[in-house]
């Protein structure tokens, strides 16, 4: 992508161009260490899921390790895993779905019918290849021994998003907001902050159980309908749209470089809980332009309402890039879009499949195999290596 929307910002000093991550990580990783070079770079903050390539190489590069806010490889791929995440939880005590592992099409097949299951790929992201009801077919699903699939039971309720910054194992910074528009039924296009203590407690009891651990987290939880309790659902230990709610003030910058280089010891305690300022809104423009009436069951009253929500979002929320002293990233927008169709078209990708293909992490072969090694040796022995985990709840 030579055209990004940072290109045409006065406030971005300088820009590069580097290999494709998914196509050639060794290149995307010498890139970005000639950037941190040429320009004397103190802190890489990953932005999606290029944190996973950078966090892999810093392995073996202390001079990455010392710049980059991630936690250690293994800790990091424990959290992005789906399957191992959930085994994350259930050891810790912390609320989950009942979950279990498919290796293949006939787990499957005999996972409980009375049993109302969602199923993703454990290394999937977004809504790619989720399926709810009805299970998926064979033909339709690509599950196998190399591409694992997680089944979850359905959870209903309200749904939430939260993004926060963990410091040496601390709850430095917190933003939360509830799904209410999307673009595909699960990327974000409107948020708004709100403050929830459940939530609260609930992040701070995962950041117990990461002693030591500096990164971001963000996570998907749903609120039960039927007994209130807060489950996650998925973990991206990665940036998400809730650093948006930060914008137009320098809390979370200051969180994110309070403590350069990042491998330095520790002799005061981190920042606690910086809040994103509570009711603040913002939008991504061009995803609230492609709302659509969904559900065709519903009345044409519940649609009329949904639809002038929406315009109220749409009218009265500022977006995310626009900005009175940097207009040109606002006005370059029509110009950008059009060429990421280009790129779409060129590749044959729907658009927000587009925006992560480059960056997507997905192990295979021997590749997969250490990763899978690794946890391997990790749970030896634990009771954890049961394929069945029960639900609990904080």
């Amino acid at each position: 992508m030579h055209y990004h929307v940072c290109k045409f910002s006065k406030d971005v000093k300088r820009s590069y161009y580097v290999p494709i991550p998914r196509d050639d990580p060794d290149g995307y990783v010498e890139g970005v260490m000639r950037a941190i070079q040429d320009a004397n770079i103190d802190i890489v903050i990953p932005m999606h899921e290029e944190i996973f390539y950078l966090a892999e190489a810093a392995q073996t590069h202390p001079e990455l390790r010392s710049k980059l806010l991630a936690p250690p490889f293994p800790t990091l791929i424990t959290l992005h895993n789906k399957w191992e995440f959930s085994k994350f939880l259930v050891k810790h005590g912390v609320g989950t779905p009942r979950s279990s592992l498919c290796r293949s099409y006939d787990d499957i097949v005999k996972l409980d019918r009375d049993v109302e299951w969602a199923i993703k790929p454990v290394y999937g992201r977004a809504s790619t290849n989720v399926f709810h009801l009805p299970l998926p077919t064979r033909e339709e699903t690509d599950v196998s021994e190399e591409n694992h699939y997680i089944a979850q039971e359905w959870t209903p309720g309200q749904r939430f998003c939260t993004y926060s910054v963990l410091l040496n194992g601390h709850v430095a910074a917190l933003s939360v907001y509830p799904v209410q528009e999307t673009i595909d039924g699960s990327s974000c296009v409107y948020f708004k902050s709100i403050e929830k203590p459940e939530i609260t407690e609930y992040v701070d009891k995962l950041a117990e159980a990461l002693p030591g651990v500096s990164g971001q987290i963000a996570l998907d939880l749903v609120e039960s309908e039927r007994d209130g309790q807060l489950v996650a659902i998925e973990c991206n230990p990665r940036a998400t749209s809730g650093i948006h709610l930060y914008s137009r003030t320098t809390r979370l910058a200051l969180v994110l470089t309070s403590h350069v280089p990042i491998d330095k010891p520790w002799t005061d305690p981190p920042q606690d809980h910086v809040k994103a300022p509570i009711h603040v809104k913002r939008k991504l423009a061009p995803g609230m332009l492609m709302w659509k009436h969904s559900g065709a069951d519903k009345h044409w009253k519940t649609t009329l309402r949904e639809y002038v929500n929406h315009m109220k979002r749409l009218v009265a929320t500022r977006d995310v890039i626009w900005s009175w002293k940097d207009l040109t990233p606002s006005l370059m927008q029509p110009f950008l879009l059009t060429s990421y169709y280009e790129i779409c078209r060129q590749k044959k990708l729907k658009l927000p499949t587009m925006f992560q293909h480059d960056l997507a992490w997905e192990p295979k072969g021997e590749h997969l195999q250490r990763i899978r090694r690794m946890f391997e040796e990790r749970d030896r022995g634990s009771v954890l290596s049961q394929l069945e985990i029960g639900p609990l709840a904080l």
